[in-house]
Order: structure tokens, then C-alpha cells, then sequence
């Protein structure tokens, strides 16, 4: 049995970033930059999802489970997360504050669209699977815990001049049948 991915790190680099890319140009009409990535396979502990940022953040998640299996965190400082409910929905910051709930829809419908452009192009490849509903984290100085995967990258972006990060913990699953 084993749980190696048989897609190239790059490949994978490249899926992410068009997924991306697709929804930020889409939903929001901005341009996302990929500042760096780096494997995560090495860490045993826990990662922090945006070290540095002192302000609260926000994390979508969204799981996938079929063939491959994992989960999709983007996370982002809340100021951000506000700037882009406000262009999601036309929102201005002074009518969002306080709105944890519509940011928190926001955030996750961005997350959900991130992780479905990546699970279609995984389909493309033969590996079906099916996205879980987005959920939503808040707080400062968390790390998130990973169950052993076969792949763990973080991706960080720099969007409308503020960070954000997309990590990626996948594994084959050996026993799915679709």
C-alpha cells in the first residue's frame, strides 16, 4: 500500500496557481502573485499559517476526499479577508465592520472555488474526488496539525499588497473506488 503522489511538484505548483488565479480574476478582478513555496514533508510539528502577521487571520478550509485525499487552507490577515468581501459583494470596510458572518461567507466561497478549480483539474488527471464544505478559522498564533500525508506544500501569494497563503496536504487513498 502506498500513499505517494504521482504528480510532479511542479505540476502541482502550476494547478494551484491557475485555480487560483482563475478565482481572484474572476470573483474579484485582481491579480495574485506567488512570492514562494516550499515542502512541508519535513516538519513534524505544526505550521503556523502566515508567520509575522501580528493581526488576526482567516482561514478557509475545504477538504477533498476520492482517490486523493487531503485538505486546501487558505489563510490571510482579516484586513485582507474585509478588502475582499468589500469587492466580492460592493461592499465598503465601514459597512463590514463587524461582519464576521458575511466575511466568513466570503472567505469560505473564495476557498471552495480555489479548491474545486484544483479538484477539476485533478478529475482531468483521473483522480476524482469530492470537495467537503468550506469551514472557517479565526485567531492569532495557531498552527495547523497535519495527519501524514504524501504532500505538504505552502504556497505564499501577495495580493492587493498583503500576504496570503495556500497550503496543501494530499495522499493517495489505495482502496477508493469510484
Amino acid at each position: 500500500m502506498t500513499n505517494v503522489i504521482s504528480i510532479p511538484d511542479d505540476q502541482v505548483q502550476t494547478m494551484v496557481l491557475n485555480g487560483l488565479t482563475d478565482v481572484f480574476t474572476t470573483m474579484l478582478q485582481g491579480e495574485i502573485k506567488l512570492v514562494s513555496c516550499k515542502s512541508l514533508m519535513d516538519v513534524a510539528e505544526g505550521t503556523a499559517p502566515l508567520v509575522g502577521v501580528e493581526e488576526t487571520l482567516v482561514v478557509g478550509n475545504v477538504g477533498f476526499a476520492g482517490a486523493i485525499s487531503g485538505m486546501v487552507y487558505i489563510a490571510m490577515p482579516e484586513s485582507l479577508a474585509k478588502e475582499i468581501t468589500g469587492s466580492m459583494l460592493g461592499m465598503d470596510e465601514d459597512e463590514l465592520e463587524g461582519e464576521h458572518e458575511m466575511i466568513n461567507d466570503a472567505i469560505g466561497e473564495i476557498t471552495n472555488m480555489s479548491a474545486g478549480a484544483y479538484k477539476n483539474q485533478m478529475s482531468d488527471l483521473g483522480y476524482s474526488c469530492r470537495l467537503t464544505i468550506p469551514s472557517i478559522i479565526r485567531g492569532k498564533y495557531f498552527v495547523v496539525e497535519a495527519a501524514k500525508a504524501a504532500f505538504r506544500q505552502l504556497y505564499l501569494f501577495n495580493y492587493l499588497g498583503q500576504p496570503l497563503s495556500l497550503e496543501l496536504i494530499m495522499k493517495m487513498n489505495d482502496t477508493f473506488t469510484d
